[in-house]
């Protein structure tokens, strides 16, 4: 049989849309292996980070978690001989185990909130293995868990997580994210840590720098007469300076992506040498960590501060004591609690299914006792595709609480047949779970970076002559903090 001519069996050229879709295709394929390469890698390198074994709260995927986050301040792996052990010592400092950050972070999942309070390392109480009182950061030389223990029992709050960096690491780990920019309204110093800003201006806070910040309680800065002046305010105003480099620091390495592969390798690596973590935080709740805080955006984290007053011990100490009735404001947003919000048992809940699940009704009512709501009549409804919540007028509280106790959404719907603080929940096809603690109230407060001098206050509180609170009680964020850029000027 005779061949078919050569010409014959050319197959067409490709158009140009032929083309674009076989490259994109191409493309999609490739980032489709390296993000799935990265992710691997991910989860292989956080699979060798150290562990802890510790007794620990434990909180569904959907139910917020409450993060302890330790700046570990070990001397144990602190070279005497290297240049830069005084700033990881500090002057005098001897060698030894304590915690010189303590952070409590709650991140509620579905209402994508992140809250932070840091705890003073002078803070006086009682220890969970002794009940005698000492300074909070020596909990940690007796033990990670005498620390968890102690937190959980003075202050009522739960441990879901635990997380330490050591400084030595954090240094590391500035290095891994090519340092933390900063935008310094004026020139700031610490002849104790080292801290060295000469000129105001956009500066990229190196290792040594960034600890040095981080870790400043004797901070100058120069006031509008360029003179040298003192942030009176010690370890609180230090607390403030980590919680505003904390939102600097996470904003840079979060921002880091599978674009810049060797960085975000390298952090990994560092991390994994750098991080502790707890036997019950696995890689898939390090990736949703990871996730969580790539979306948001530093301004975002709501930071917090125990009102605390200065007290001089029997020996001659000079420590802090917490005031514990304007702390439990405070400790009620970690507690998953709104002071000015009703309990559970204040409230009555009528129970109706309109899912047409079988026995849901039954079910919902006894996991709402189980959380602590009086609980009514259970039954059924007309279907449902929404989960509605009736309330009576002015129980708009009452509603707000149920809602924060559901994993669904909710339709609000007032009912002028129901008594004060009485509810009826008619659960819809969209209806998934009762949560034990309830998400974090809505709220609308915010932690601003303020302006050299003033307190970590929003704007129209600060004081009118820029000088820096010093009360002998704290009630807010107080110390000098770097202020913000001018308009135009991104760091």
């Amino acid at each position: 049989m005779p061949t078919a001519p050569r010409h014959a069996l050319a197959r067409p050229p490709r158009t140009w849309l032929q083309r674009l879709a076989i490259a994109t295709g191409v493309l999609l394929t490739f980032a489709c292996i390296a993000t799935a390469t990265l992710v691997g890698y991910f989860y292989w390198i956080t699979g060798q980070f150290g562990r802890y074994d510790l007794a620990l709260d434990t909180a569904s995927s959907r139910e917020p978690r409450n993060y302890l986050v330790i700046g570990s301040d070990s001397r144990e792996n602190v070279d005497p001989n290297d240049p830069n052990a005084g700033a990881l010592l500090g002057p005098g400092e001897p060698g030894g185990k304590r915690s010189d950050t303590i952070l409590l972070v709650r991140i509620d999942p579905i209402a994508g909130t992140v809250q932070m309070l840091s705890f003073p390392r002078d803070l006086w109480i009682p220890m969970a293995d002794t009940g005698q009182n000492d300074r909070i950061n020596s909990a940690y030389g007796r033990g990670r868990q005498v620390l968890v223990d102690t937190i959980r029992k003075v202050f009522g709050l739960e441990i879901n997580n635990y997380i330490e960096v050591d400084f030595a690491g954090f240094k590391e780990l500035i290095d891994a994210i090519g340092g933390v920019p900063m935008y310094f309204d004026t020139p700031m110093r610490d002849t104790h840590t080292g801290l060295d800003i000469p000129e105001a201006g956009c500066v990229t806070l190196d290792p040594d720098q960034a600890l040095a910040f981080a870790r400043s309680r004797f901070l100058e800065f120069q006031n509008s007469r360029g003179r040298w002046e003192s942030d009176v305010t010690s370890d609180l105003g230090r607390i403030t300076r980590q919680q505003f480099f904390v939102r600097k620091a996470l904003a840079k390495a979060f921002s880091i992506g599978i674009t810049d592969l060797p960085t975000f390798t390298h952090l990994l690596n560092v991390a994994k040498d750098s991080v502790t973590i707890d036997q019950s935080l696995d890689r898939g709740d390090l990736l949703n960590l990871v996730n969580r805080f790539k979306e948001l955006q530093p301004s975002d984290i709501q930071s917090y501060a125990l009102p605390v007053t200065n007290r001089t011990t029997n020996a001659g100490a000079s420590v802090l004591v917490l005031d514990q009735t304007a702390a439990d404001e405070v400790l009620d947003v970690f507690r998953g609690r709104d002071p000015l919000q009703l309990s559970e048992g204040e409230v009555t809940v009528q129970v109706f299914n309109g899912s047409g699940v079988a026995g849901q009704a039954r079910d919902v009512r006894q996991a709402l006792k189980a959380v602590g709501f009086a609980v009514g009549t259970a039954g059924n409804a007309p279907a449902s595709d929404a989960t509605v919540i009736q309330y009576a007028p002015g129980s708009e509280a009452a509603a707000d609480l149920l809602v924060r106790h559901l994993t669904s959404p909710s339709v609000l719907v007032e009912d002028e047949t129901l008594d004060e603080n009485q509810l009826a929940i008619v659960t819809g096809k969209d209806f998934t779970t009762v949560m034990q603690r309830p998400r974090s109230p809505q709220t609308t407060t915010t932690t601003t970076e303020p302006s050299t001098g003033s307190e970590a206050t929003p704007a129209d509180s600060i004081p009118a002559n820029g000088e820096v609170e010093t009360t002998s009680t704290s009630t807010t964020l107080v110390g000098v903090v770097p202020g913000e850029a001018p308009a135009g000027v991104a760091c």
